[in-house]
């Protein structure tokens, strides 16, 4: 098993994705990154609100390798303190 490169979006419109490490919908206008998930013969792709990606590298560096997850397994953490993600953490959007 292993994976692609990572690549970072600002999710503009489209088709619904939601969060592989939580579950939850990445919405338009959030950030998120996608990635390519190989094991064996089959083929994933990976979506990841930018906090849950930076959670699931810290689990990896933990773990010393690649931390598999289910489907929602996870709970989202909290965005980082940034003066736009506390006052929308505050107003109950995120």
């Amino acid at each position: 098993m292993h994976c692609g490169d990572k690549h970072r979006h600002t999710k503009r419109r489209g088709k619904a994705r939601f969060c592989t490490w939580c579950g939850e919908e990445i919405k338009i206008g959030e950030v998120y990154e996608t990635w390519l998930y190989f094991d064996g013969g089959s083929r994933m792709s990976v979506y990841a609100h930018e906090e849950c990606a930076e959670a699931w590298d810290e689990a990896a560096r933990e773990e010393g390798g690649i931390v598999e997850v289910g489907h929602g397994d996870m709970e989202r953490p909290k965005p980082k303190g940034t003066p736009l993600s506390d006052a929308l953490i505050e107003a109950g959007c995120l």
